[in-house]
């Protein structure tokens, strides 16, 4: 009933770990029938409250208090509680590749039933049965087999989520969930949060992003440097349409992009029939691609396409089947891996799960000037001064001798694109760089890459959101191919206030392989221009 008890109250509660206060002053109730969204800065202190809701945190010893109301009983314990909630975060993903952690979906789902991040004894034939149903209902059910590892970003997100919702949850808490999915998923896990509020489910859901409040949504709160300086009801909905590529509606097989390269050795990276196989599976197949001197190309596709896969491959952590070839650099560019990493910079977060030991965060940047995790050696006077101007242009400036596993989420990732660019990258490569980060943070760090792609840095930016305008090229992949590539032709301002770039046609001849049917021909403008690309 919407007049009983809370199902976790605190009153001026706190968490002080290493002598950092994280959070302080807690007074807050989650009441019956409530959906909270949960806002603030990076670092402010959202998921320290999310963890401390689901029990994963204890409060400092003090005046303050959690209290927990489980069947009409209070309890300072969440113990019982916790296993009634699930949980949907980057940092427990994240936990899966730091650790090596590599259940298959269909185990990773079954470990909802006990809240355990691994399978400790065998699932019952009934839930492996309730695991493959909600498996499916969210279009899931061919990763069942698939390994966690094996996995794209937004592949595993969706089975978390499948995870979460597997015991029947009485609390859904959601921590940037959506981040690095395609728009299509992104709708899907809208629309099942959605569904699961209307079904007495209770949503506890922090985001930088306003579009992400489902219409279930009914009170807010935010935190600042640890504390909250406002809650109460929604009064209006904040929930908004999500942004989706059209990305022309011919759907033609596309060749390889050469996007308007020049002479044979004008070039910054060249494909030669490459396939891409970790584990011995094809991710990337037959890809003939070449990116040109002052190009910037959006890496555009679903979930699973193989976007991050090829930024791995562009970036020396993966090499080409026997038969493929791969160069950077021209034709007379180093060929030594170590050397290539020296001169590109990378953020991902994948990349970022690897960060797992002490290190200042002024040491992490400084490690970009290597290419390597981890700071080897002593840095130089000049790249001291270096980092920390870099540390000031991303707003780190006061965090430079905290240690990068004190930091959120987002603090962790504007540390990795402070290092990115820190040595001045030939190429930078960009996997959802800007995944949990607030919404000033986000527009700091684009006018950062924008000066870099100005200056003669080539940027790839694999994305599922809104491409930057500075984009001259784009790529889309699909099922490990290339089924569009070209120079944008042009940006369309749609309904949505999305920018969708229209890529014209790829100057070459497309490899032999399946050709589907175009489709219907774009919409018109006023006076008769088209909206789609002249070509696929």
């Amino acid at each position: 009933p919407e007049n009983g008890p809370p199902l976790v109250e605190f009153t001026g509660a706190g968490l002080e770990l290493g002598h950092q206060v994280l959070v302080s002053d807690l007074t807050w109730r989650l009441g019956p029938g409530e959906n909270w969204a949960v806002r603030g800065d990076n670092g402010s202190g959202k998921t320290t409250l999310l963890r401390l809701v689901r029990g994963d945190l204890w409060p400092t010893t003090g005046p303050g208090t959690r209290t927990y109301f489980e069947k009409g009983r209070m309890s300072a314990s969440p113990v019982g509680f916790k296993r009634r909630t699930g949980l949907v975060s980057p940092e427990f993903l994240v936990q899966y590749r730091r650790f090596g952690w590599n259940p298959t979906g269909l185990d990773a789902v079954c470990t909802g039933f006990s809240d355990t991040p691994l399978l400790y004894q065998e699932p019952g034939a009934d839930q492996r049965r309730r695991a493959r149903e909600i498996m499916a209902r969210l279009g899931l059910g061919d990763l069942a087999d698939r390994s966690m590892l094996e996995m794209s970003l937004g592949q595993a997100k969706k089975v978390l989520l499948a995870r979460a919702l597997v015991n029947d949850p009485v609390l859904l808490v959601l921590d940037e969930c959506l981040d690095g999915l395609d728009a299509a998923s992104r709708q899907t896990m809208l629309d099942v949060i959605q569904a699961r509020a209307e079904n007495g489910t209770q949503i506890l859901f922090a985001t930088h992003r306003t579009d992400e409040l489902i219409p279930a949504m009914t009170h807010a709160l935010t935190l600042r440097a640890g504390r909250i300086v406002d809650q109460g009801p929604l009064t209006a909905p904040e929930s908004g349409p999500t942004p989706r590529f059209r990305m022309g509606r011919r759907a033609g097989a596309v060749a390889a992009g050469q996007g308007g390269a020049g002479r044979d050795g004008d070039w910054i990276i060249r494909l030669e029939n490459v396939t891409v196989a970790p584990e011995g599976r094809p991710i990337l197949r037959g890809l003939d691609w070449t990116v040109a001197p002052g190009q910037h190309w959006a890496v555009l596709g679903p979930n699973g396409a193989g976007k991050t896969t090829l930024l791995k491959l562009l970036g020396g952590d993966y090499q080409p089947v026997t038969g493929g070839r791969i160069g950077r650099f021209g034709p007379s560019g180093p060929r030594n891996v170590a050397e290539i990493k020296r001169r590109i910079g990378y953020v991902s977060a994948e990349f970022q799960a690897a960060h797992t030991f002490g290190q200042t965060v002024r040491e992490t940047v400084l490690s970009g000037f290597t290419g390597s995790i981890g700071l080897r050696g002593q840095a130089t006077a000049g790249q001291r001064a270096t980092a920390d101007a870099r540390l000031e242009a991303c707003g780190l400036k006061d965090m430079a001798d905290r240690d990068v596993r004190c930091l959120s989420y987002g603090q962790l990732r504007l540390t990795l694109i402070a290092r990115a660019m820190v040595a001045g990258p030939r190429i930078l490569l960009l996997d959802e760089p800007l995944g949990g980060l607030d919404v000033g943070s986000r527009r700091e760090v684009q006018a950062l890459i924008a000066a870099l792609a100005r200056g003669g840095t080539t940027v790839i930016y694999a994305t599922h959101q809104e491409p930057p305008s500075w984009v001259t090229h784009g790529l889309v992949i699909d099922q490990g191919r290339i089924a569009r590539a070209g120079a944008v032709d042009e940006y369309d301002i749609g309904p949505t206030a999305d920018r969708t770039p229209h890529l014209t046609r790829a100057p070459c001849s497309p490899r032999p392989g399946p050709v589907r049917s175009p489709g219907p021909p774009g919409p018109r403008r006023p006076g008769g221009r088209s909206m789609s690309p002249a070509g696929a």
